[in-house]
């Protein structure tokens, strides 16, 4: 037997821990005992006793019986309410049974009357409680008692090799038993062990799986052979618009539109999925997977959030335009530094005409904006990794508010900060913020027209979301906003409403805020325009 077996038999044989199945075979004994002395008084109460046991000597059965049924009584309590050390009640009983049944086999004139063979099943007992070392100790004492009957009785009346010889093979029937049973307890506690261990092992399994498929951004619905829902995740949940989690319910009942989606799946396997929208629930993409080989058996069914998959495939296109339009610009700008430069000294030449000097001054004009435009798609491919810092939300806005109005002699710019609580801080790159900030203002100033002829103002306010406790920062003015049909395209690149913009300022906006863990959305209002900044936790 292992070590790590004789650890768990040890354990299992420590009293109060003892496991259930060896306190269940210790009171089987005592109730096998106790059974066992009423058959016997009952043969000798009703008189059958010498028909069955020629040879015994009635007066002194019927003593060792009642003296077997007492000890019997006696060992019963203890065996069912616990208390007292397993090992020792084993021990002890085990001794009762040796000493009562050997007592019989002398009283009944030797191994001939059958009471020795009455051992095997306390033998048999033992050897499953306790360790293979104490169940032979065990066998070899009761072979021992045996053996010293028949010393006794030949003593007395005679030699028997016979009996000597049923004696000596009781014995070994005893050591045989105990090895059988023995072993046989062993390797069931060596299963035990390992189905304990595997099944927590896939206890935990199913726990974690349960974690991960929970913590996925990707909706999970499990349907069985009557498309009843059997699982739903959280995201499913929040796709499909639903409060509880629908399980056990038919899917055509709660979502039709999936229903019909896994009907034409199932007639066409190999077809794209197509964006659906079921119920209140987003538009989503569904996909399925058969769970069996039939075609009855239990379907996947996988929900993908239509709008951000979109996202994605759109952040992959601007990636590819950004990397592309970084060699472009890399490119041009070689040209446009010697037509810039050729433009500067011809400015200095004194023959030009004014007309002349309209001309070079539109050339230079136009220059330094297609290297604005290159120095911006440059920086979009050598972006440097942000380093967040802890910032005091409140302290920052007012040190960038100072350093603008600087930046901007003589316009008049205004910015007012609502009261924003000291404790706020966010964890974001400083220059990064900064640089978002001040592009956000340039566009407010830049592009924003007041009402009623009223000085555009920009406003900013910070809080905590109440349902997730994240800092924000809106970014607002009192312009005219921004048009419902170009919103969903002010952070595409070199999307512009300006004749002079790049349109590239909000596109490195939030991509400055994705390097930083933030989100960066436009909220539409009935007024003005409003930018609100979602800081990570």
């Amino acid at each position: 037997m292992s070590a790590g077996a004789e650890r768990l038999l040890r354990v299992r044989l420590s009293g109060p821990t003892a496991a259930p199945d060896d306190w269940r075979i210790l009171r089987t004994l005592s109730i096998y005992r106790l059974v066992l002395v009423s058959l016997l008084i009952a043969l000798y109460l009703l008189g059958f006793a010498p028909y069955f046991l020629e040879t015994v000597s009635m007066r002194d059965f019927y003593r060792i019986c009642l003296a077997y049924a007492v000890a019997a009584v006696c060992l019963l309590p203890p065996a069912f309410r616990g208390g007292v050390d397993i090992r020792v009640q084993t021990y002890f009983g085990f001794a009762i049974d040796a000493m009562a049944l050997v007592a019989l086999v002398f009283a009944s004139k030797g191994i001939g009357s059958g009471f020795g063979v009455l051992l095997i099943t306390p033998a048999v007992g033992c050897a499953l409680i306790l360790s293979a070392r104490m169940a032979l100790l065990l066998a070899a004492a009761a072979t021992m008692l045996l053996l010293g009957e028949e010393f006794l009785r030949q003593t007395a009346g005679g030699f028997d090799g016979a009996a000597t010889t049923e004696t000596g093979l009781l014995g070994l029937i005893l050591f045989g038993t105990v090895i059988a049973a023995n072993t046989v307890a062993a390797r069931a506690r060596k299963s035990e062990a390992l189905a304990t261990r595997v099944g927590i092992d896939l206890a935990n399994l199913s726990q974690l799986n349960e974690r991960i498929i929970e913590s996925m951004e990707t909706g999970v619905v499990v349907l069985d052979e009557q498309r009843r829902i059997r699982l739903l995740n959280l995201a499913a949940q929040r796709l499909l618009g639903v409060d509880g989690n629908g399980e056990g319910s038919l899917l055509g009942t709660r979502h039709a539109e999936l229903q019909a989606a896994l009907q034409r799946w199932e007639q066409n396997p190999g077809r794209a999925s197509e964006p659906i929208s079921p119920g209140a629930g987003a538009p989503v993409i569904p996909r399925f997977m058969r769970l069996g080989w039939n075609i009855t058996a239990p379907v996947l069914m996988l929900l993908d959030d239509a709008v951000r998959v979109g996202e994605q495939a759109q952040q992959i296109k601007l990636a590819a335009l950004g990397r592309l339009s970084a060699s472009i610009a890399h490119e041009i700008r070689n040209p446009l530094s010697a037509i810039h430069h050729a433009g500067q000294l011809l400015a200095e030449s004194e023959q030009l005409g004014d007309q002349d000097r309209r001309l070079l001054d539109m050339i230079q004009r136009h220059s330094v904006r297609i290297d604005k435009i290159v120095q911006d798609v440059m920086s979009l491919s050598r972006r440097t990794p942000s380093t967040p810092a802890k910032l005091s939300l409140r302290e920052f806005l007012e040190r960038s508010i100072v350093l603008y109005r600087e930046m901007h002699p003589g316009h008049s710019r205004p910015i007012e900060l609502d009261e924003v609580a000291p404790e706020l801080q966010v964890h974001f790159d400083p220059n990064q913020l900064q640089q978002i900030l001040h592009n956000l203002w340039d566009n407010s100033f830049a592009h924003g027209v007041a009402a009623d002829g009223q000085t555009l103002r920009v406003r900013l306010s910070a809080g905590r979301l109440v349902a997730r406790e994240q800092v924000y920062l809106d970014v607002a003015d009192n312009g005219g906003g921004i048009a419902a049909a170009q919103r969903d395209k002010i952070f595409e690149p070199f999307f512009t409403t300006s004749h002079g913009g790049t349109g590239l300022g909000l596109y490195l906006a939030r991509e400055l805020c994705d390097y930083n863990h933030a989100r960066l959305e436009y909220l539409p209002g009935e007024t003005g325009a409003c930018f609100r900044l979602s800081f990570a936790f």
